[in-house]
């Protein structure tokens, strides 16, 4: 089993005879319920009763006009386990202690603590509740209840489990899709003109991005190895195909890496953030489609297949992108990933291979989103305008963050509707 999933059957029992797990026989001991605290001994208690609780999740969506519901599994409910019984005896008080300072340390899926139980096994949990309840009138015993979930796998072993080394590479999915667009006979001129098109729109992406004039020459250079393998007469569509993904490639690259060089500086004020306008520019060719006439049949799907293709590769560079955004609020990155799941939605994955690497590849980017700690986004109105340096002091948000979320030009007086986090 990959220690990056956890295993939800039940552990083994000590015996299939209730009695014979119980001990009750008078040659030895009855084996009694027990809480191990992690690096402790057990402490054992007597059992009154127990309720073991699961499920799935299910989302459920509701239709108008008596058009009923559908459900969707979405995953396995933590396992839920609450027991109740006694310490009793003499020296019960001795034993209560023990055991709430037991309870008292810390568990995690790392260092668990362990619930013992004759008829059930012994299982790794981590506390979330426990009271303990005394009467006058039962005097020589005390009544305790624990509320326990079972262990999982912690967010770090997930992490090291699914290391970026063994991460699907979105630019080798990008390639996969290249290669399964050459794998068809194409109209040759309307494959030509296509990739002159998406040339020119390529080009309107780097003019997003803010860098020193060296990278975006660069990037412009890289583009137009594509219109220069059209000059040259190659009529490939792979290796047309492949010059493509590698300059969307460099302009991801770019807008991921580029920092505020003396370039960016003088823009601090209405500073732009790359990955995003990239990103977006994307997600925009959701709905895009070529400037074409295609009048016949091979020319129409010829252009058909180019607009797939050129959507599978814009959702690869997306994915890379998605996967460094650092600085970003939970709500935007719902946001983006339902433009990630739209565009996705739109590509025509007819290939099996082509399908099976583009679910295993958003797999993988809703793993590595899950990983990151994302703030809610708030919003505040400001009706009396401040300075920025007093509002960032108010929210409890840095002054960088601010600039961030919001169009700020002015740091002297701010009003307005103002996202923080």
């Amino acid at each position: 089993m990959s220690e990056s999933r956890f295993d939800i059957s039940l552990p083994g029992l000590y015996k299939e005879n209730w009695r014979e797990a119980y001990r009750s026989d008078k040659e030895d001991s009855p084996r009694l319920s027990s809480y191990q605290a992690p690096e402790n001994d057990p402490i054992p208690f007597i059992y009154k009763s127990l309720d073991f609780s699961g499920g799935q999740s299910i989302d459920t969506s509701e239709y108008p006009f008596f058009g009923l519901w559908s459900n969707e599994t979405l995953n396995k409910k933590p396992q839920t386990i609450t027991v109740h019984g006694f310490l009793r005896g003499e020296y019960y008080l001795q034993q209560r202690a023990a055991f709430i300072d037991a309870l008292m340390i810390p568990t995690s899926d790392d260092s668990p603590g362990f619930f013992d139980h004759p008829l059930w096994g012994r299982f790794k949990v981590v506390v979330e509740n426990y009271n303990i309840q005394e009467s006058a009138n039962e005097s020589g015993q005390c009544e305790i209840s624990l509320t326990l979930k079972r262990a999982g796998v912690s967010l770090d072993t997930r992490a090291a489990v699914l290391s970026p080394v063994d991460f699907i590479k979105p630019k080798e999915v990008a390639f996969i899709a290249a290669k399964n667009f050459a794998q068809t006979e194409k109209n040759t001129a309307t494959l030509l003109q296509s990739f002159g098109t998406i040339k020119t729109l390529l080009l309107g992406f780097v003019s997003r991005i803010r860098a020193a004039q060296t990278i975006l020459n660069t990037l412009t250079n890289e583009i137009s190895g594509i219109s220069n393998l059209i000059a040259q007469g190659v009529k490939e569509p792979l290796l047309l195909t492949q010059s493509m993904v590698n300059a969307v490639f460099s302009i991801t690259a770019a807008a991921a890496s580029v920092s505020e060089s003396a370039e960016t500086t003088k823009n601090y004020f209405l500073k732009s953030d790359n990955k995003k306008n990239i990103v977006m520019m994307f997600f925009s060719s959701l709905r895009y489609k070529l400037p074409i006439d295609a009048i016949t049949t091979n020319q129409a799907e010829t252009k058909n297949s180019t607009e797939n293709m050129f959507r599978a590769v814009c959702l690869c560079a997306s994915a890379e992108l998605l996967m460094q955004m650092d600085d970003i609020t939970f709500n935007k990155m719902n946001g983006y990933w339902a433009l990630y799941v739209s565009l996705e939605n739109s590509i025509n994955l007819e290939d099996p291979d082509l399908y099976k690497i583009t679910v295993e590849m958003r797999s993988m980017l809703s793993q590595i989103l899950k990983q990151k700690s994302m703030n809610n986004e708030l919003k505040k109105n400001v009706k009396v305008p401040v300075p920025l340096l007093l509002l960032s002091h108010y929210l409890g948000c840095d002054e960088e963050r601010l600039r961030a979320m919001n169009l700020i030009e002015d740091s002297l007086l701010i009003s307005g509707e103002v996202s923080y986090v």
